[in-house]
C-alpha cells in the first residue's frame, strides 16, 4: 500500500505546483502518455512471456497440462489483462493504479482549483469521499487482492491530500520551523514502528498468541493513514527517516522497484523448483531478483520512461529526484 500513497502523492505535486497550466491539453496529454509508458512496456512483455509459455512449455516438455511463466494465460485472459479487465498473480494491482491514473486528475483538479487549495475543505472533501468509499466499498468486504479500485480508493485519495498537504508546507512558514519538523519526524517514527508491528510474524511475537498472516490484510484505510505520516515524515522531518531512505542501496531497489514486483514471484517460484533446499536459498532468490529486474529495468523500463511530450510550461524539481527517485 506503500506504492498507492507514493503513486498517488508524486503524481498529485505537479497538479499542485504548476497551476493554470496543468489544465492545458499538452500538460494531460502528457500526463497520459507518461502513465502509459510507465507501465505498459514491461507489463506487456510480462504478459507476453507468459502467453508464449502457456503456448510453447508444455508441448516442448511434454507435459500433461499447459503451464505458464509466471502463470498460465490463454488469448482471452491475454486481451483481458492488456485491457485491464482481469489480473492474475501479481497483476492486480496494476489494474488498481492505473485506473486511478484516470481518476487522479479530476482528484487534483478538485484541490487545486474549486476548493481554491484550501486546507480545511480540502480535509473536509477527502473526508466525505473517504466515507463514500468505504459505503459502497466496504474494506472488510474486499476480496484478497481485489482487482476494484473501489476498496482501496481511500489509500490514494490520502496520497493525493498528502500532495496538496505538503504543497501548502512548502509554502507557508512551517517548512522552516524545527519544532514541527521534529513533530512530524516523531509521528512518522511512531507509523513506521506500528507498521512493523502490524508483521503478523511480529504481532505473534509481541502479543506471545497466534495472529494469522492475512489478520491485518484488509486494514486498507489505517495503512493508508500510517504511510502517509511515513512518507510526510520523509519529506517534511527532521531528516533522519529521510537519510535513512536515501540510502544508496535502498533507492536502488527503489528504482527497479517495478520489476523487482514482477519478477520476484518468478525467482522464487523457479528456485523452488529447483529443489534447493539450504541457507541460501532466501539469498540465491534475493541476488537473482535484483539482478533480473536491474537487466529489465535497463532494457525496458528507462528508455520507455524517456518518452514524453515538450511542455511550454516550465521544468520542476520533482520529489522522486530527491527522496523518492524510484518512482515516475
Amino acid at each position: 500500500y506503500l506504492f498507492f500513497i507514493l503513486s498517488a502523492f508524486l503524481l498529485t505535486v505537479p497538479f499542485m505546483r504548476l497551476g493554470d497550466a496543468v489544465k492545458s491539453k499538452m500538460f494531460l496529454l502528457n500526463y497520459a502518455l507518461r502513465r502509459f509508458f510507465r507501465i505498459y512496456p514491461l507489463y506487456g512483455v510480462y504478459l507476453v512471456v507468459a502467453l508464449a509459455s502457456s503456448i510453447l512449455l508444455w508441448r516442448l516438455f511434454d507435459l500433461n497440462r499447459p503451464v505458464g511463466i509466471p502463470f498460465f494465460l490463454s488469448w482471452p485472459d491475454f486481451v483481458n489483462h492488456v485491457l485491464l479487465i482481469k489480473g492474475k498473480g501479481v497483476t492486480w494491482s496494476i489494474l488498481v493504479e492505473f485506473r486511478y491514473y484516470l481518476v487522479l486528475p479530476l482528484v487534483a483538479i478538485l484541490y487545486s482549483f474549486i476548493l481554491k487549495k484550501h486546507v480545511g475543505a480540502s480535509l473536509g472533501a477527502t473526508f466525505l469521499m473517504i466515507v463514500g468509499c468505504q459505503l459502497i466499498w466496504p474494506q472488510s468486504e474486499s476480496l484478497a487482492n481485489d482487482t476494484r479500485l473501489g476498496p482501496y480508493l481511500s489509500i490514494f485519495l490520502l496520497g493525493s491530500l498528502l500532495a496538496l498537504l505538503f504543497h501548502r508546507w512548502e509554502e507557508s512558514s512551517l517548512s522552516d520551523n524545527k519544532i514541527a519538523g521534529l513533530v512530524i519526524e516523531g509521528l512518522g517514527i511512531l507509523a513506521g514502528l506500528t507498521l512493523i508491528f502490524m508483521i503478523p510474524s511480529v504481532s505473534s511475537w509481541v502479543l506471545e498468541e497466534d495472529i494469522p498472516f492475512n489478520y491485518y490484510h484488509k486494514e486498507f484505510l489505517l495503512f493508508g493513514l500510517l504511510w502517509s505520516l511515513v512518507v510526510v515524515a520523509c519529506v517534511t522531518g527532521a531528516g533522519g527517516m529521510r537519510k535513512i531512505f536515501e540510502v544508496p542501496v535502498l533507492r536502488f531497489v527503489g528504482c527497479i522497484s517495478f520489476s523487482v514486483y514482477l519478477l520476484h514471484i518468478v525467482v522464487i517460484d523457479l528456485v523452488k523448483r529447483l529443489g534447493l533446499d539450504n541457507p541460501m536459498q532466501g539469498w540465491l532468490m534475493l541476488v537473482l531478483t535484483l539482478g533480473l529486474s536491474y537487466l529489465s529495468w535497463l532494457l525496458i523500463e528507462r528508455p520507455s520512461s524517456k518518452v514524453k511530450l515538450s511542455l511550454p510550461a516550465p521544468s520542476q524539481t520533482t520529489l522522486s529526484e530527491t527522496s523518492f527517485r524510484s518512482v515516475g
